[in-house]
């Protein structure tokens, strides 16, 4: 059996049999006690394509080839490996690409509460996408509760899309304080595989976005999904995944999935750096 083919077996056996974790959703190298190191030579960076892997109908998986540095994609650090999220343009004149900051700041996948740090421009940890190519560096990064995000300032000559992986958007942002039932689209590299088993998933939050700071949602999330974006329906962005779990139902998942919203983790960015952040946009797929 292939490495890739047992890994995606592992998944699903993950998601049938209801396990959850408390584990943060990346750092899947710090979690197994390998190296994520993967440097290639290859210098394609091509992101304008959609990304449409063909779906699958068990667990509502969609799972295919992500290409191009956009959110979605898998990145890497000396840490492990995570997901991007959202592309923001500064203020001052550079593009930024989201992702959980315990992908740097922790070392410990279980650690809660470590920090918050801000890289000057030349300072910061290295980010590199799935091939192994340097994408930037970390401008800024917090894991405190309930704030995970970092923030990577792209090189110029990267190529950049904002169109999340298979379901397109964000079209905008959702900051709505809601009760009822809302279901969540996130996608992510489950496994810190990406590639073939990139994926896209439903979730569901039961009790809706009724808190500005958190989400609780059940479905499936693994190590490797971390800072995934998460969407509503419209499409609109609603924050990023930060724990994993599986399961079909809140009684397979007592602990549901963690999802950090945008917004007050962006402020927070912004105060800090001292630039303000636009959210780009894209229609849905």
């Amino acid at each position: 059996m292939t490495r890739l083919r047992l890994m995606l077996v592992l998944a699903l056996t993950f998601a049938t049999v209801g396990i959850t974790t408390p584990a943060r959703a990346g750092l899947l190298d710090s979690l197994l006690g390998g190296s994520s190191d993967e440097t290639t030579s290859s210098s394609d960076q091509t992101s304008g394509e959609s990304c449409r892997p063909t779906s699958l109908p068990v667990l509502e998986l969609g799972v295919g080839s992500c290409q191009g540095v956009r959110p979605g994609s898998r990145v890497q650090t000396d840490n492990g490996s995570c997901t991007l999220n959202f592309l923001f343009h500064g203020s001052d004149g550079e593009r930024y690409l989201g992702t959980a900051g315990h992908c740097i700041l922790s070392t410990q996948p279980l650690s809660q509460n470590v920090g918050e740090r801000s890289f000057a421009a030349g300072e910061g940890v290295e980010a590199r996408d799935a091939e192994g190519n340097r994408i930037g560096e970390f401008a800024y990064a917090i894991q405190e509760d309930p704030k995970d995000f970092g923030l990577i300032r792209l090189d110029d000559d990267v190529e950049a899309s904002p169109q999340v992986a298979q379901f397109g958007g964000p079209t905008g942002v959702n900051d709505e304080i809601t009760t009822s039932p809302t279901r969540l689209s996130l996608f992510g590299n489950p496994l810190g595989i990406g590639g073939p088993l990139a994926s896209g998933r439903s979730l569901l939050a039961l009790g809706g976005l009724s808190d500005p700071d958190t989400v609780g949602a059940i479905g499936v999330a693994l190590p490797g999904d971390s800072g995934g974006p998460v969407l509503d329906e419209q499409g609109r962005a609603v924050g990023v995944l930060v724990t994993v779990g599986a399961g079909l139902s809140p009684i397979s998942n007592p602990g549901p999935i963690g999802i950090t919203r945008l917004t007050p983790q962006l402020e927070q960015a912004e105060e800090v750096l001292g630039v303000d952040m636009d959210l780009q946009t894209a229609p849905q797929l």
